[in-house]
Formats: C-alpha cells, structure tokens, sequence
C-alpha cells in the first residue's frame, strides 16, 4: 500500500515566477514567457504585486486581434505597455496563512485562478503556486488507485476540425475559456442501422493548447495561415475512461504535459483530464484513513490466514509416505481447521471436496456430511464454475506452490439457500504419493464490499452536493442550477422522473424544471391543482414533512392524489419540501439548516422524484440526500431573489439619478454621459445636437409665479419628448429653462427638420405669455450644430457651435432655429 506524503503546502510555492515592470512591452513579456515555458508573468513596482498576465490573456488578444494580419503579433504590441492589459489586483494570500492541501485547493477553485501569488508580511512577492506547482510535488496516495478517469474528466471538449486556422483554434479558446482545442476527424458509425440517427465519431488525432498560442505569437507567426494541422501536438497520448487517476498521473509526469486526452477502445472522443480536475478528484483525508484501516485489517487476516496454510502444508508434507500419516495429521490439524472463521477447504485432482472445516460450514451453509465427495461446483455459481476449473487446471502445472490473497481479485460463492457473495481466497497444491491435493483458504468479504461500495456511494453524494454548492457560490442563473439539480438527481437515484414543483398562493402550483428518462411522460410547464392539498398539508410540509411512498396501491393516500399520480405513471414517489427562511435571508448556511423547521417558514415547493416502473423501497441515505438537496436549492432561489430585488432596485437608482425631477426627462448628469458615450464611439457617422431656450422666461416667472413656471416647463418637456425616438435619441433639461437634444447619426438637414418641429411643437401648446416681445405665447429659440467626432474634434466644440448657434437665434429676434 502506497502511504500517504507528509505533504507541505510550502514546498509547492516556485519561488523564481517570472516577473516584470509595469512599462514592460506586452510582445516582451510574451516572448519571456515562452523562452521560460512560464504560464504568467508577475506585474511589480517597488516589490508590489500590481496584476498578472497569463497564457489565457494571449489567447484572449489573439482572438481580439483577427484583424491584425498586416504586421506581426508581437509588433502590434511591441508599443503596448503590459500595465494596459494586465489583471490588475489580483488575488494574493501571505505565505504565513497558507492552508492545508484540501482547502488551498478548494480555494484555487472558489476563486476560479489559475496561479496565486504568495507574498510576505509587507506583501513584497515571495512566489507563485499553481496547480502544476503542486502537481510536481504532491506524491500519489491511495486514492489515485481507487478514483478512475471517467469520475474527474471534463466530458465536454472543444474540438476543430485539422484544417481549421490557429487563429480560429484561439477564437474558440476564448469564447469557451479552455486552455485547449482537440483536433478531430470525424469517423462513420460501425452499425449501419443506426449511422443516418446518429452523428459520426469524433476520432481526437491531436492538440493545440494556450501555450502553443503563446509560443507561435513570439515567433512572429502568422496565425490565419497556420493549420490545426501544421501545429498540434501528435501522436496524442491518449488514457480510457476507465484507467485509474494513478496511470494518468503518471503520464502527466513522465511526458511533462498539463492534460490528457480520454478517449475509449475504439478511439472515440470520450473527455479531458488535466491537472487542475486531476488535482480536483483528490479525496478527503478520513477516506484515505478509513481505506487504509480496511487494507490493515486484509493484510492481518491475510497473514493468520497464510500462517495457518503453511501449517496445513508443513503437516501433510511431513506425512506424505503414507496414507494412515496423512490421516494421523488432518486429526492433528481439525482443532486448528474447525477453529478458524474462513472457510478451509480441499478438493482433488477430479476437483471433488475432501476437506471441508466449520468456518466453511458457517459461510456456506452447508454441513461437512453433505459436501464431501461432491464437485466443487456445488460451491460455485453457475456461470462461474467452467472458469474456476480452468483456473485450478492451469495452477496445477505452473511450479508455483502456492498463490495468496491479493494475487487476483475477489470471486463469488454460492451458499445452500443459491446467495451469492464476494470472496478472497489463497490456493495452495501438495503431492500426497501419486495424489495431488489443492487446498483453499477462502474469506467471506461482503462486508469489506458493502462498506467499500457505502463508501463510493458517500462519495458520489458528497461530490453532488458539492457541485450544486460551488454552483450557487459561482452563479446566480436559477434555472440553469435547478435543471442541472434534477437532471444530476434523477440519474443518481437511478429514478424516472425528478420534477420541482412551485406552490401558487392557492395551493395549485407549476413544474418548474424537470428530468426525465426517455420512457417516462414528459410533464414540464403543467399547472397542477390538487384538490386533496390543502392548508392541512402545506402546514405539515411547512414543517419539515418527508414523504416516502413504495407504492401508490398499497399505502394509504387518498384516492384522488392517487388518481393524479397514475396519470403521471407514478408507481412510488420520494417528497421533500423546499423552504425558505424569512429570518434568515443574510445568514449561513449552518443557520438555515439549523432553522429549516422554524415556524417562519415559507412553502416555496417540492422536490420530487417518481419511480413509474413499478414500486421502489426508498432507502433512508435517499431521503437524507434530497432533503439535504432541497435546502441547497432553497438556499439558491433565496439568493436569487435577493439578487432580482438588488437589481431592481439598482433599475430604479439609476432611473432616478438619470431623471430631472420637475421635468421627468433626463437631467444634466445623464446628458453628460449620453453624450459622451456617443462620442467615443466613433463610428464616423454624424452628431447632432440641439439647445433649446424658452424665450423671455424671466418674465414669464415673475408675472405667472414660481408654480406656473414649473407647470410651464414641465408641459414644454413633454413636448420635446414626443418630438424624438427615445430607443436612440435623448431630451435632457440642460439648465433652468434651457433642454438639449443629442441625436446619433444625424446630419445637419434631419437636425434642422427635427429642431423646426420641437418650435412648432412648443409654440402649439399655447401658453400665454402677455409679457413676451415676440408673442403673445410661449416661444423657443433653438441652435443646432453637426459634427463628425474624429481625433481632431472635441465634444466641448460640438456644444460650443450649437451655443454660438443659440446665440445668434435669440439676437436675431428669438423665436427661430440657427444652425452653426
């Protein structure tokens, strides 16, 4: 047994990252990166971390730079400081505060980093640690026997096709954000029947990762000429879903390679491992310890058991001469035989039992009186007993004296009553004069196999409830966390159906999300009324009610919730509720368990699994895990809704700082932003603006009042609003009684057009004004200006024109549009 490294977290800082100035030209870094074969480069000023820059950042510029095909990669940014495109802050942790392996690894994961700066106590740079910095010094444990690929590998693989451009290989890299591309051919399907409803196999024949686009950008290669085909890594080295974590590791170590292709015995494109999920299958330390209490326990009674046959044999050697002797010591040894609790048994060469102790009357049920003299294959199950006497014969001429346990795997016995059960044996043989005696030591394992298999199933529940965890941590999409919910439940329980069901105030409801097999009726979207449901249910549901029904025929439920269930194909049903805790919306997650009984409790629904191919005894460890489920879904649909009501209150903020408060149109801030906005977008279209100014409004003030006045601006606002396309274009109070309107990709005749109509407009509404020069009602004064913003126009000129314009409107007479 492989023991476990006395492993410090220590040992995997690279206490020489590759570093560099903020003033650093990104083609430099680039090509230090390659030349060192380093994923990153550290960015510092005076011993202070200021950002990062990894291979995914090249990746990202390649994909960004397709239109670059003039000069080099590395030439576009030779000039470019690597302070403009760098991660700035990134996360850093001081040596001091390092974690265990378990929780570093779970903290690389919950920030979703590649590479984590390690600093000291006056945060000057001490190393990185990464996963491949940990990957070449962790030593493999048990658990790298026991976990295979299939349970750690990425099943969704990016793939091209080998005549695909590198450039196009770092598009896809970036919008999937992987750090590679398979490279594939497509190969028919064998079975003819099935070719035209199936899409062909993808065969992987090589692979381009994120270091290959670092490395040809530095070499000044042009990456819309190059092929898939020009720079994949080939021949792949390739691992099947089923070889364990230990035969990838090793391969990862020996070819120096960050990942690996899973593909299965016909080639076929199954997965990905790489360090980082490879590091990720790591299982706790308990599982570790407790695998390694059961190896003791096996190399103890292996040792007894191996004592006890080299007695066995010692004795019948002793007394081969004669028959009597061999008779004389089987007496000697009957105490020793009948005392153990393994089964010892002797058969000969027709394979027939001569020898058959208490411990084996015991584990098969049978007495001594009615073995002896039978076949072995009494012993056997049926399918098994050809290969057990081919093995025996093919043991019977090898010059080995005997085999111990541990030597092959497990194999099965039958006992009286036709049970089957999982057995370790050792095998010895002993010449006895012309005869030839086989003896088998052999040990009931049921128990080893149930806890090893309790143990795989902890496991698996554990690393789906870890999964909806990191999810919650790491989204805030409902739907997407409760489709994956049901759709991981339903296969680990091996169920047909597994549905959430949403409660409407009258206790009707809607089924949210769902999964189910592809014989089972699909019933998503339906509106449900139970009328059997009531206030007397949802209060003990609110409580904290599990339902476990094995057959709907046989327990006694009502007949209409009967009714409903055989119209879903439902033969037994698993119910537990989903919470919420009103109390309890900013605390932990320990306090929401701790409190899921309370009586503030809100019934939002249930989670539910359906067995519709006959009954199922639901087993005590499957409620615990969907009850344990449910509180994580209410724990997701809780932060979903505050997420929902942050935004909408962001909505309404943003609404209101945007908005002038007497007019309801935008105010002077979001005109700034607007109008900047359209600015800097320069797409060499024209820019419009218009500033508007109520002729003579002082007057207005002081002969209506402050109130008619307000009531004046607000009628002329709306006005102007319907003189617009708010979808593209924007009215904005510019200041006491002046508005301007912004108008993208508009020349100056629309602009002019537009300006006449928000006159007309205002002078329609009519609104006396006996103290107005111009006329007896209230009047605008409009300047408009044209520009088409380039590097050598400002914004500030664009409002200066259409000021001036203003201007010059009211010296000519007011009442009239000016345009600059």
């Amino acid at each position: 047994m492989l023991e476990s490294t006395a492993f410090s977290v220590h040992l995997a800082i690279d206490r020489h990252p590759l570093t560099v100035t903020p003033d650093t030209p990104v083609s430099e870094a680039i090509v230090l990166m390659s030349q060192i074969k380093s994923s990153c480069a550290i960015v510092v000023e005076a011993d202070k971390i200021l950002g990062i820059f990894t291979e995914r950042d090249v990746v990202k510029l390649t994909a960004q730079s397709g239109d670059r095909e003039i000069e080099p990669f590395t030439q576009a940014f030779s000039q470019q400081p690597i302070s403009a495109l760098m991660t700035p802050r990134p996360f850093i942790l001081q040596e001091a505060h390092l974690p265990n392996l378990v929780n570093l690894l779970d903290l690389l994961r919950q920030k979703q980093i590649r590479h984590l700066p390690i600093v000291d106590p006056d945060e000057k740079l001490l190393g990185t640690i990464t996963y491949q910095s940990i990957r070449e010094i962790i030593q493999p444990a048990d658990w790298m026997r026991l976990r295979r690929v299939v349970e750690v590998m990425n099943p969704k693989v990016i793939t091209a096709s080998p005549s695909a451009s590198v450039f196009e290989l770092a598009t896809l890299m970036n919008i999937h954000r992987v750090s590679c591309v398979a490279i594939a051919q497509n190969r028919p399907r064998d079975d003819a029947k099935r070719t035209s409803e199936l899409p062909p196999l993808p065969i992987p024949i090589g692979i381009v990762t994120e270091r290959d686009i670092l490395q040809l950008q530095a070499l000044e290669l042009n990456l819309r000429k190059l092929t898939a085909a020009d720079v994949m890594s080939s021949p792949l080295l390739l691992v099947q879903p089923t070889d364990c974590l230990w035969t990838a590791h090793r391969l990862m170590r020996e070819y120096r390679v960050r990942r690996l292709i899973v593909a299965d015995e016909g080639d076929a494109l199954q997965g990905i491992i790489t360090q980082t999920s490879l590091l990720q299958g790591c299982t706790p330390i308990e599982i570790d310890a407790a695998i390694a209490a059961l190896q003791g326990l096996v190399e103890e009674r292996t040792t007894e058991l191996q004592q006890a046959n080299e007695q066995l044999r010692r004795e019948i050697l002793e007394r081969q001469h004669t028959e009597a002797a061999l008779r004389l010591s089987q007496a000697r040894l009957a105490g020793v035989l009948d005392s153990a609790d393994d089964a010892i048994i002797s058969i000969d060469e027709t394979h027939r039992i001569q020898l058959f102790n208490q411990g084996a009357e015991k584990i098969f049920g049978y007495s001594a009186a009615e073995v002896m003299g039978q076949p072995l294959d009494l012993l056997l199950p049926e399918n098994l007993r050809q290969k057990h006497r081919q093995y025996i014969e093919n043991f019977r001429y090898t010059p080995e004296v005997s085999r111990t346990m541990g030597t092959r795997s497990h194999v099965f016995g039958r006992r009286k009553d036709g049970s089957q059960f999982p057995a370790e044996a050792s095998i010895s043989k002993l010449e006895v004069g012309s005869e030839r005696l086989f003896t088998v030591i052999l040990r009931d394992i049921t128990t080893r196999v149930e806890a090893q298999e309790a143990l795989q199933l902890q496991l698996e529940r554990e690393r789906v409830m870890s999964a909806m965890r990191d999810r919650i941590r790491s989204s805030l999409n409902l739907q997407e966390i409760l489709n994956t919910t049901v759709a991981e439940v339903r296969q680990f329980l091996n169920t047909d159906r597994v549905i959430i069901y949403r409660f409407y105030p009258d206790w009707s409801g809607k089924i949210v999300v769902e999964s189910c097999s592809n014989g089972a009726r699909e019933i998503l979207n339906l509106t449900i009324l139970d009328p059997c449901f009531g206030e007397t249910h949802a209060q003990l549901y609110k409580k904290g009610r599990l339902k476990a029904t094995a057959d709907i025929y046989t327990e006694p439920i009502s007949p209409c919730h009967r009714n409903l269930l055989t119209q879903f194909q439902v033969k037994a049903n698993l119910v537990v509720p989903i919470l919420l805790n009103e109390d309890l919306q900013a605390h932990s997650e320990e306090d929401w368990v701790e409190n899921s009984s309370g009586n503030n409790n809100q019934l939002w629904g249930l989670l539910i699994a359906h067995h519709c191919q006959g009954p199922r005894q639901w087993q005590n460890w499957e409620t615990e895990f969907l009850q344990q489920l449910a509180t994580q879904v209410a724990i997701a649909i809780q932060q979903s809704t505050l997420f929902e009501q942050l935004q909408a209150a962001n909505q309404e903020l943003h609404r209101l700082a945007s908005l002038d408060g007497l007019t309801q149109v935008a105010n002077r801030r979001c005109f700034d932003e607007f109008f900047n906005h359209e600015w800097r977008r320069e797409a060499q279209d024209p820019l419009s603006l218009i500033l508007c100014d109520i002729d003579y409004f002082k007057p207005y003030n002081d002969t209506y009042g402050h109130q008619a006045g307000d009531e004046c601006l607000q009628r002329v606002a709306a006005a102007l609003r319907e003189c617009i396309n708010p979808k593209i274009e924007l009215i904005a109070r510019y200041g006491g009684e002046e508005f301007a309107a912004v108008l993208p990709n508009t020349d100056l005749k629309n602009a002019l057009e537009l300006a006449e109509r928000i006159r007309t407009q205002v002078a329609a509404l009519q609104i006396p004004h006996t103290k107005s020069p111009v006329s007896p009602y209230i009047t605008m004064s409009v300047g408009v200006a044209t520009l088409i913003p380039t590097p050598e126009t400002t914004p500030a000129q664009l409002i200066a024109n259409a000021d001036e314009a203003l201007y010059v409107a009211k010296a000519g007479g007011r009442n009239r549009v000016v345009c600059a």
